[in-house]
Formats: C-alpha cells, sequence, structure tokens
C-alpha cells in the first residue's frame, strides 16, 4: 500500500512537471565581431503551422568581455515546424550594416554572424608551388631530406598528403 502510494505521488509529479514545463529551445549565437563595434541582438520566431509567434531572447554568456561575442538564445517553442530570424544591428560609431539569418529552423545548437565584414566570397587558390616535387609536413614546411623524416609521418608532396612508411 505504500508502495502504490509512492508510485501515484512519482506520477502526479511527473504529469505535474510535464504540464507546467515550459516549450524552451536554446541556442547559442557566436557574433564575430573583427571591428569591435557595439551592437544590439533582435530577432522572433513564428510557426505558421500551429498560428504562432514570439520574440527570441538573448542572453551574454562571455560577460568579462566589453563587446560581447557568445549569446545564449532562447525561443519559448520546441515546435519542429518554427523557423526563426535573428539580426545584429551595429551601433555608432560603426557605420556598417546590420547582418541577419533569416528562416532557419527553430532547433538547439549554434549560429554565427559576421559583422561588420566587406568580405565579397571566399575562393580557392591553387598554387603551382605546391606542384614542385618537394616534401612539406603538414604546416607547410618543406622537409629537406626526407630519408630522416620519423616514420609514420605525415607529409605532402604535389598537393597530396602521404604516411611515411
Amino acid at each position: 500500500m505504500k508502495n502504490l502510494k509512492l508510485l501515484l505521488i512519482v506520477i502526479l509529479l511527473l504529469i505535474t512537471t510535464k504540464s507546467f514545463s515550459q516549450n524552451v529551445t536554446n541556442f547559442y549565437l557566436f557574433v564575430i565581431n573583427p571591428n569591435n563595434c557595439p551592437y544590439s541582438i533582435t530577432g522572433y520566431w513564428i510557426d505558421t503551422i500551429e498560428q504562432s509567434q514570439g520574440s527570441l531572447f538573448f542572453t551574454a554568456v562571455d560577460t568579462s568581455s566589453v563587446v560581447p561575442y557568445l549569446w545564449n538564445g532562447q525561443a519559448e517553442t520546441n515546435s519542429a515546424t518554427s523557423t526563426m530570424s535573428i539580426c545584429v544591428v551595429p551601433a555608432p560609431p560603426c557605420n556598417c550594416t546590420m547582418d541577419c539569418i533569416q528562416q532557419i529552423s527553430v532547433t538547439p545548437g549554434s549560429y554565427t554572424i559576421l559583422l561588420c565584414d566587406n568580405t565579397i566570397g571566399i575562393e580557392e587558390q591553387q598554387s603551382l608551388l605546391l606542384m614542385d616535387n618537394k616534401y612539406y609536413d603538414l604546416l607547410g614546411k618543406e622537409i629537406e631530406d626526407i630519408t630522416t623524416y620519423p616514420m609514420d609521418s605525415l607529409y605532402i608532396k604535389n598537393g597530396r598528403k602521404y604516411i611515411k612508411e
């Protein structure tokens, strides 16, 4: 009888906890800020299927720095059909445009925004120097004599990686 009461109390507590727990999705936001600009963060989430929406809330994780770069974000939803948009808005004296992530799924994880950057694109440049029949370690330093290089070590020759056996 005592065990039955205890079991009923535990079940009641679990049901109550499940009923009153918030449906919150936590995530991290990294703000890469090479110019150290002051900024603010805005964001919202929306679920067109469940007809709900709300604001995103951000708390600085790295409180030791003057301009934080790591934030804990919260969306008061855990629906698989919710999407969110996040914008980082620079403040004076910086005169660059705001940077946004638009309509991404509300899921735990981390997101990164690069603030005030003039990068237009990144592409790989092939170097003919890598095709010179010389040996290099993984840091790009030339190996003068491959015969003295340690066994079972990685090296690069003509742009390809090898293991010395």
